[in-house]
């Protein structure tokens, strides 16, 4: 670079030095000077003239013929507009690989700008979803599915846990969504055929469910028999009573968990959910003393602190049974006594019903499994108190009904505190009207342990 600059230098040094020497020969310096550099400014014009017209012609032939700089300024731009050529050609290529390899994927994928706008997808996504091209790009995605959960989903956000929706497009298929946001808030959709799963799990509801119901019809015969043999008892050899007294406990226990099974069944369909109104959360906690007074004890103290104008919206059966449970579990699992706190708290964003114990605690690497069906911490724990294993699987679909979350913090012989998380619009502290509790006979239903 500096020598084509130092050849250049000389070269016009010495025409200037030449064009001096010749104006003082025929004594026209200035004149000979002028007509130098106005040469000097020809060439460099003419020049520029040429790489104008090069690049303007997209510079795809050989560049101008020149020398000096001018010439290095050719060669070193063609040389970077062939590198460029090249660039583009490998990332078209790649573009032209990935677009290849998305488009056999099973699985939809979906790129979508920050407005959630349609920019491009494979054939499985306009297969799934039943997007034309053209027509489709640019449109908004929540226009070309029409569904109140993904439209719920995509406008709040709710990207942390996938989405399950039938297929706008094909007649019994289900589909699991999943976005994650990139760059600057842009969307990467990823769609999933799970009728197999889907159908699956409807499978085991309604066997679930059919199981309990039907079981439930031999039973009663069984406790009926039972209750009558007690009746007769004293007549019974000892070694018969004793049987007859545990066939009764086990029955009362198959009875308890059929009756579990069964409304778990219900929350998980939907089925037969009963109307949402604004309650007062003081109503639950007089239901709740009623179900709590028969297994508190002398070392136990329950305390329950709720504030007389809260109101909360929902269903009031299944509010009272995750509430109860929560409250029945702190005081089975706190068999040595101590404080079962009762808390109503909310503020300007949410609500928090919350239920804390001094008792055994929790190991903190079995909280994330504690609402899981039939999960239990102690096998042997849990069948002293007499628990199904239902219990928090039922609070979590009960919350899930209502846009709530249970939150579980615990800690090895310190205690627990679970609470469950009300968005604000289920939350009011005014004297709004409330609507009575429809089924007190639920008062009399002991609930089930958190094991």
């Amino acid at each position: 670079m500096k020598a084509v600059w130092r050849r250049a230098t000389i070269r016009w040094s010495l025409g200037l030095t030449a064009c001096i020497v010749i104006g003082f020969i025929i004594n026209h310096l200035l004149a000979v000077i002028l007509l130098f550099l106005l040469g000097t400014l020809y060439w460099q014009l003419y020049q520029l003239y040429q790489f104008h017209y090069w690049l303007r012609h997209s510079g795809r032939g050989a560049p101008p013929e020149s020398d000096g700089i001018w010439g290095d300024i050719f060669d070193v731009v063609y040389r970077l507009q062939k590198k460029q050529r090249k660039s583009k050609r490998r990332m078209r290529q790649a573009l032209t690989r990935i677009e290849h390899s998305t488009a056999a994927l099973k699985e939809g994928v979906i790129m979508a700008d920050n407005q959630g706008n349609l920019e491009w997808w494979n054939n499985s996504a306009g297969h799934f979803l039943g997007l034309m091209r053209p027509v489709d790009r640019g449109q908004p995605i929540t226009n070309i599915v029409r569904n109140p959960e993904f439209f719920r989903y995509f406008t709040q956000k709710r990207f942390g846990e996938p989405l399950i929706i039938k297929s706008p497009a094909k007649e019994g298929v289900y589909l699991e969504i999943q976005t994650t946001l990139y760059d600057k808030n842009d969307h990467l959709i990823f769609i999933r055929d799970v009728t197999r799963l889907h159908l699956l799990e409807e499978m085991r509801k309604d066997f679930v469910a059919n199981a309990s119901h039907e079981l439930k019809t031999p039973l009663t015969v069984i406790k009926g028999y039972l209750e009558t043999l007690e009746m007769f008892q004293d007549s019974l050899p000892a070694s018969m009573q004793k049987g007859i007294a545990n066939m009764s406990e086990q029955s009362e226990r198959m009875e308890h968990l059929i009756e579990d099974l069964l409304l778990l069944s219900r929350l998980e369909s939907n089925d037969k959910r009963e109307e949402e109104h604004w309650h007062e959360v003081s109503s639950w906690a007089e239901a709740i003393k009623k179900i709590a007074s028969p297994l508190l004890t002398d070392a136990h103290s329950l305390d329950i602190d709720i504030p007389e104008k809260a109101r909360l919206y929902g269903s009031y059966n299944e509010l009272y049974s995750a509430f109860s449970n929560l409250v029945v579990n702190a005081i089975k699992y706190s068999p040595d006594g101590g404080e079962i706190k009762v808390k109503w708290e909310s503020n300007e964003f949410s609500g928090v019903f919350s239920v804390a114990d001094q008792g055994l605690g929790i190991d903190p690497r079995y909280i994330p499994r504690l609402t899981e069906r039939f999960f239990r911490v102690d096998k042997g724990r849990s069948t002293k108190t007499g628990g199904t294993g239902l219990g928090l699987a039922i609070v979590k679909h009960v919350l899930m009904h209502h846009d709530a979350k249970l939150q579980i913090l615990s800690e090895l012989n310190r205690g627990s505190r679970f609470s469950c998380h009300f968005p604000a619009n289920r939350v009011r502290t005014d004297d709004i009207p409330t609507f009575p509790a429809i089924d007190e006979s639920n008062f009399d239903k002991e609930p089930i342990e958190k094991d």
